[in-house]
């Protein structure tokens, strides 16, 4: 897995803690908070959906004791059907469940590319 998109010193939006423009970005749930192994599987009609890949908006990277990268985001969070139960503000995200989400001239986002 490349993390290119991040640049040698976290690239654009590295802060140290100081706020810089939001950069939109996808954010993987599946990633950002895996189940444990063992988990039984069961579903829960009005439980939040933490599957799949949502839109977020990056607020600044910071780096881990270990040299790790994660992600300051803003993301919402919606629940089975679809209702937006959430908005995390300054969630801390694994940067290997970021990507960068494409904006048009406009301010409109593109659609995720079929994986």
């Amino acid at each position: 897995m490349t993390l290119g998109w991040i640049g040698a010193h976290g690239g654009e939006g590295i802060t140290a803690g100081r706020g810089v423009r939001a950069r939109a970005v996808w954010v993987d749930l599946n990633l950002a908070f895996p189940l444990p192994t063992d988990h039984r599987q069961r579903v829960v009609a009005d439980g939040l959906d933490l599957t799949g890949r949502v839109p977020g908006m990056l607020k600044r990277w910071v780096r881990g004791s270990r040299g790790e990268w994660y992600g300051v985001v803003w993301v919402r969070i919606s629940d089975g059907a679809g209702d937006v139960r959430m908005t995390l503000e300054d969630q801390l995200v694994p940067a290997a469940a970021l990507s960068p989400r494409p904006v048009s001239p406009r301010g409109i986002t593109h659609a995720p590319s079929a994986r």
